[in-house]
Order: structure tokens, then sequence, then C-alpha cells
């Protein structure tokens, strides 16, 4: 229901070029009516004091079966709804109608984990991220393409073969996956200190895997089938599939036609034996797409991505998840494709974010000095299981519901915060009921299916019984869709994850003082109906950020 439209068709008052609509917020308080109109940008216009406009248009607005009074106060115009009438509109068979943008492709590359490395504690950030924003445009109606573009190119996967052939065998790797790898990769570059020519030993190693060298290039693969499968499983936890899972090596095989592209358009310079294009012009520096030995590098990687995802996908838009510290690459990279003639550069689109971190000593790591994802991922279940231990549970299992509730814990540490800024994770504080967190959440999820559980009759709802309170919560549910288009034009999960904690918030305040089965049938039905569609809300919202809903907990 579009109550901002409601309200504005029944203003009698107008001003030129002024959309009474874009003025209307919620009320900061219940006294001061259900929206509020502040009038102070319109004394410019009207050379009238904000007091006298509030007064007029307050005397010029219909009261009827929508509105019930008006207000206006220093200069605000303060409007009371009909509750009994809107509450019946937005409630009676509830349903949550999606946005509709059809016939348009969104691409979205994120998590996107260098598989010579662990994954990091930053990988959760760009994973959860990237995969919200994913389901936003999906429920926005929009068609989503999910890009993985791993890190499979590079010396590191030279100084993993080289510790595996020096020091380890592929039994061993076989046995114990990635932790092998990595102990091969760090003992390579503590023996590298001492050993300077193991640098071009590695180095020696990767152009063979390039090319395709007999005996080399098949343990390069055993290694990457290795380490793929083990990211996939944290991603799958995670709550993540991807539609796309190509790395930098397959896109490499494509930086001569990049840089045929470049030459053609005269954007390709030498520097120092190094192929450059020049974007000093735009105060973008200089962009590397060819290292001085001939080989290619990450940025002619991203070029080549770009243009044959465009050939194969023909995207409306192509979005970019990745740390703030890569701004300046995206922006070469995208004015690079510009200059090229390329009009979906347009459309390309980096989507930054701030660091993600643990307090330090928090979490101990068996993987090496700093704790990474999987020691997070490991640390976190074992305390969901924990916490959730002493509960009994006769509808989900106990076993889905600490994988429920730590996967929850996990990618709303993520989303809470504003996307650009940094944020330290507090693992201990995340898990209490009583605060802002995913469990509080959720358990509010589980309070709704239990009073819906115990009704069983469907009457004629009498919402006429609706105190203020209940029915601010009316007026946010409905808010819902609003809410989410906005998280998506800005791009920040954040906005809709602090929305629906408000809205947990505000049940449970409800909840505190309304009995909701109780009272007369009519009464309760409506109290009912109430529950059902912020039931249906809140499990809408939550999976838009990556949260599960639990029917107990």
């Amino acid at each position: 229901m579009d109550i901002k439209n409601l309200i504005v068709k029944n203003i009698n008052y107008s001003i030129p070029d002024v959309n009474f609509g874009d003025y209307l917020t919620m009320s900061a308080s219940l006294d001061k009516g259900d929206y509020s109109m502040p009038c102070f940008a319109f004394a410019k216009i009207l050379h009238l004091s904000p007091v006298q406009i509030a007064n007029d248009i307050a005397a010029k607005v219909n009261l009827n079966s929508e509105i019930e009074r008006v207000e206006a106060v220093n200069g605000y115009v303060n409007f009371f709804l009909n509750s009994a009438y809107i509450a019946s509109e937005i409630l009676t068979d509830f349903k949550i109608e999606k946005p509709q943008n059809k016939n348009q492709l969104v691409l979205i590359d994120y998590a996107s984990p260098n598989l010579a490395k662990f994954l990091h504690i930053g990988h959760l950030k760009t994973a959860i991220i990237g995969e919200s924003l994913a389901r936003m445009f999906t429920f926005c109606g929009y068609t989503v393409k999910r890009l993985n573009f791993y890190g499979d190119f590079g010396t590191p996967f030279g100084k993993i073969i080289g510790g595996l052939i020096k020091w380890g065998s592929m039994g061993e790797v076989e046995k114990r996956g990635i932790d092998a790898l990595q102990e091969y990769y760090v003992k390579f570059n503590q023996a590298e200190e001492t050993d300077p020519e193991l640098s071009q030993y590695a180095r020696d190693l990767f152009k063979k895997i390039e090319e395709k060298d007999k005996k080399i290039y098949p343990i390069y693969e055993k290694i990457i089938k290795i380490a793929i499968k083990e990211t996939t499983e944290m991603f799958n936890f995670l709550g993540l599939t991807f539609d796309d899972y190509r790395g930098e090596m397959y896109f490499s095989q494509f930086a001569p036609e990049v840089k045929k592209v470049l030459n053609d358009h005269h954007l390709l310079t030498e520097s120092e034996g190094a192929k450059i294009v020049d974007l000093s012009a735009y105060n973008l520096g200089v962009a590397l797409v060819e290292k001085s030995d001939g080989t290619s590098n990450y940025a002619s990687h991203d070029l080549a991505a770009a243009m044959i995802r465009y050939n194969e996908y023909k995207f409306d838009k192509l979005l970019y998840v990745t740390d703030v510290a890569q701004s300046l690459h995206f922006a070469q990279v995208f004015k690079t494709l510009e200059l090229c003639g390329f009009d979906y550069a347009k459309n390309m689109e980096h989507v930054p974010y701030g660091r993600f971190s643990l307090p330090d000593g928090k979490i101990s790591s068996r993987r090496g000095k700093q704790a990474v994802l999987i020691d997070l991922i490991d640390y976190v279940r074992a305390k969901a299981k924990e916490v959730i231990s002493t509960r009994t549970f006769t509808i989900e299992k106990p076993e889905d519901v600490v994988a429920k509730v730590a996967r929850a814990v996990l990618n709303f540490s993520v989303l809470k915060v504003e996307r650009i800024k940094d944020c330290v994770f507090d693992v201990e504080k995340a898990f209490n009921f009583d605060g802002e967190t995913a469990p509080y959440m959720q358990y509010t999820f589980t309070r709704l299916e239990s009073i819906l559980r115990k009704h069983t009759t469907n009457t004629k709802p009498d919402y006429s019984c609706f105190n203020r309170e209940a029915f601010n919560l009316v007026i946010q549910i409905n808010n819902f869709v609003s809410v989410v288009e906005t998280a998506l034009n800005k791009r920040d999960s954040s906005v809709l994850t602090n929305y629906l904690m408000d809205l947990c918030s505000l049940f449970n305040k409800f909840y505190v003082n309304t009995r909701v089965l109780d009272g007369n049938d009519s009464t309760t039905q409506a109290k009912v109906n109430l529950v059902r569609a912020l039931r249906d809300t809140l499990d809408a919202g939550f999976n838009l950020i990556c949260i599960d809903s639990l029917k107990e907990m």
C-alpha cells in the first residue's frame, strides 16, 4: 500500500514543482502522528513562515476513512491515519508485492578467493555482501548470475609446487588437503629468504604451468581441484553457490586479444619494457597490462573477463564486490574499456567495502599466526552448539539449528554495519539473545511461529483494537519493499538489516504489553493477522540478508 500517495491525494494544497510525497517521513514518535511533513523547505518558495505554511496545509487536508486527523506543530504537519481502515487494507490477504524489473540481467563478481592461500577473514565480507546483493536483485525482479573469479594464477603456485617437490608428497596433499599446501608455501617462502635462487625456481615452475608441462601441469591441476573443493565447502556452509566459476588462468589465455584491442585503439604504450595504458589525463595514473617479462597480469585478466562476459551474457549491469583498496584498479579497468569504445563500461560498477577483523587474540589458529576463515567458522559452530545445547527441539533438528545459528551470526556480523565502514566482529557478543544480534532476530521469528501454531480458528478480524504501537508495526511492515529497494539502490544491505532488527524490537515491545491470543475472536484474529504478516516479512527479509528462519530455537 502506498501510504505516502494516499496522504498526498488528500492534501488540497499545492506548491509549484513540489511533490509532498518527497517530504513525508514516518514520525519520530507515536504522539506526533504516523507520518510527518516539515515545511521549512517551502518557506523560500512561498515567502511565508514554516509555521504559517504548516497551518495552511493542515487546514486543507481531507479527513475521511483514510486520514483521521491532522495537526500543525511548529512548522510540521502531522498526519494521524485511520488505523482500523489502513490495517485492514494492508493485513487482509497480506502478500508481499515484489518489484518487477524483467529482461534485465545483472552479473555480480564476488567471493573470488586466491586458491594459493587460506581464505582469510575478509573473504567473509565480499562473500556475504555479494550474496545479499544477488538475492535483493532477484527479489526485485532482475535475472542474476553469480560469478566467482578465483585466483589460480601466479608465482605462488610455483612456490607451492616447489615446496611439494622439495619437502612433501602428493599423498600427503591428498590426505591433508589445503593445510599441507599452505605448509609447503610457507616453508618455501622461509627458505627463499636465505636462498634467492628459489625465487627464479618458483617463476620457472609457474612458467611450466602456463606452458602445460606434462609433469608440472597435472600437479597444478590436482592442487587447484583440492583448493576449489575446500573453498566450495566453506561457501556452501555460508549459503553461497555460483553460476560461473572461472579463474584467472582461464582469462589469461585471452590476454593477447586484450593487447590487440588496446593497440587498435592506440592506448598501449611501453614503459621500461612493460606495456601500460596511461590514464593520468583522467587522474587515474597508469594501468600496467603486461609486465616487462611479457607476462599478463591482473588488469589484463579483468579486461579480458569483462569483454568475454559481455560477449557471453550481454549483461545490463556488472558489479564487482571487493575491498576498497581495489577502487583504483577497477576505475582503471572501466575507463580503459570506455576508451576502447565499449558502451557496456558505463554499466560496470565497483562495490567497495571496509575491512573486517577480529579482536586480537580472540580466536586461535591451527593454521598460522592469524585466524583464517575456516578457524572462524569452526569457532562459531562450536559456540552455537554450546549456546543451544540445553534446548529441546520437537520440529527442527538440533544439528540444523546449530548450523543455521552459526551461519546467521557470521552473516549478520557483516551486514549489520554500513558496507564501506571497517568493522570488528566480537564473537562473544554476537550470541547474545537480548542484544542486536542474529540469534535475537531468529528467536523473535520462532516466537511468531509459536503463536501461529497455537491459533487454529479463522474469523473476521476487528482492527479497531489496534493501539498506536500495533499500528506503527503495521506501517513498518508495509514499508518492507521500499526498504529493500533503498538498500539495493545504495548497494548496502545494512539498510535492510537494521530495518529488520527494528521490526523485531517493535514486535517484542508490542508482545510484552499485549496478549495476542487473548480477547474475543475478532480482536484475536486481527492480532494474529499482524503476527502472520510480520512472520512473512521477516522470512523474506532474513533470506535477503542470508539468515535462516527457524521454527523453534
